[in-house]
């Protein structure tokens, strides 16, 4: 973790520090439990957390019958009261939680928490990419106050989208569109580019483009290639200048556009990338389809080389079900519901693009119950229960898990729109006002 050394205690360094216990009573067998008690479970909201900090935890007993439900709580340094607050230590080092049912003393759980002297990513870059699909909201006021919202979020990068449409997936020009969503006018980019950077933000710009007949733009497949290249130079050379004259400090090239990513397109995507670098003197990136680690298309981009940052829009699935414990969220990453190993495959990654940095160009969690199933899916109809809490864990365990390894240098969470949600009732990826805000602002 950088700017922070994690002390681990050993064990038996751990048995020999003083407890602080809530509670009393030491019978296995308390008076007055009429029922059965099977077992109890523990876990903290954050097992990375900063000296002298709170930490929520929580412990849940399972039994039969009218059993005493009531937990005994203790950790080993700092303290921790009857609700299971835990207020770490001002010092360094591990702490184990420990919660007993009060009805039967046999039944114990442990959690263990890692105290660092300051909570911090280790990312060079934390960002936020600012969203909209409608013509004109990023220069009303709302915009406005959606962007400095983002901007207390603590990061220190803002990403801007601006889409661009195709009639359909097989067409040959790409273009702004004033029907249905309709694309922000140049005026409304540089409008929120211009805020962002006067909140102390540097900006990526991300130029999008999708199909109005519903198909995602990794599908795309144009009748005739060299038609939509012409007009995807067009497009995107445009955005190239706009970029330069407003002092964006990264451009985005092309975003999951995997049908057209690979090797056949070569010698097109040397010309586009050439005509951009005319364009614009900033850092360029890619941001590549990254949902799976067996082949998808962050793993055959042919045009790695010549990009500054490589891209990843990381939609990983995780556990194969919903409200997983954080516990399981931070394990999926290292095998997930599909037998995957993320950390693995992506350390392998970068290792094997040593001239360029890796970054999340996009990651995000629906604030939904099922999210972490599978966090491409936006529009899952069946996913309609809201869950901030599910929300939160995710962007926790992204963070406890990265902020441990080297091959991930940035990220951009996906997404912040204009205006805030209804915390009650979205289900989208926004995390504005939502719990998981408040994970982006102790971890940027």
């Amino acid at each position: 973790m950088k700017n922070s050394r994690l002390v681990m205690a050993s064990l038996s360094l751990l048995l020999g520090v003083a407890s602080s216990e809530c509670g009393g009573g030491d019978s296995s067998r308390e008076a007055g439990n009429a029922g059965d008690i099977a077992g109890i479970t523990a876990s903290c909201a954050a097992y990375i957390a900063e000296v002298a900090k709170t930490d929520q935890c929580t412990a849940t007993v399972t039994g039969s019958g009218a059993f005493n439900s009531t937990v005994k709580w203790r950790t080993s340094a700092g303290s921790i009261d009857s609700t299971g607050l835990l207020t770490l230590p001002a010092s360094t080092g591990s702490v184990t939680v420990t919660a007993t049912a009060a009805g039967d003393s046999t039944k114990t759980a442990t959690e263990t928490v890692t105290v660092a002297a300051s909570v911090n990513s280790g990312f060079t870059l934390n960002g936020i990419t600012h969203v909209s699909w409608s013509a004109g909201e990023y220069s009303t006021a709302a915009g406005k106050m959606s962007q400095d919202a983002l901007a207390a979020a603590g990061g220190n990068w803002a990403g801007v989208m601006v889409t661009y449409y195709m009639p359909t997936y097989i067409s040959t020009t790409i273009a702004p569109t004033s029907g249905g969503p309709s694309t922000p006018s140049d005026a409304d980019v540089v409008a929120a580019i211009g805020e962002l950077h006067a909140m102390g933000l540097k900006v990526m710009l991300k130029p999008h483009v999708d199909t109005l007949d519903g198909y995602w733009r990794g599908q795309i497949a144009p009748t005739d290639v060299n038609a939509w290249f012409t007009s995807y130079d067009g497009f995107i050379v445009h955005f190239a200048q706009l970029a330069e004259a407003n002092g964006v400090e990264m451009l985005c090239i092309g975003t999951e556009l995997a049908s057209m990513s690979g090797s056949s397109y070569l010698t097109n995507w040397t010309n586009t990338i050439r005509q951009i670098r005319n364009a614009f003197s900033g850092p360029l990136v890619y941001a590549a389809n990254a949902a799976s680690t067996n082949g998808d298309e962050y793993t055959s981009v042919s045009f790695w080389n010549q990009l500054d940052v490589i891209g990843l829009d990381a939609y990983f699935s995780l556990t194969n079900h919903a409200r997983p414990t954080l516990r399981e969220l931070i394990s999926a990453w290292s095998s997930n519901k599909n037998g995957e190993n993320i950390v693995a495959a992506l350390e392998n990654f970068a290792a094997a693009h040593p001239n360029q940095p890796v970054i999340f160009t996009e990651i995000g969690y629906r604030s939904v119950a099922g999210g972490n199933i599978n966090p491409w899916d936006w529009n899952n109809p069946a996913l309609n229960q809201a869950d901030t809490t599910e929300q939160r864990d995710c962007y926790e365990a992204m963070y406890e898990v990265w902020s441990q390894q080297s091959a991930i240098k940035g990220n951009f969470w996906w997404a912040w729109p204009v205006p805030a949600p209804n915390v009650s009732t979205d289900t989208d990826y926004s995390t504005w006002k939502k719990p998981a805000e408040g994970i982006e602002q102790t971890w940027q």
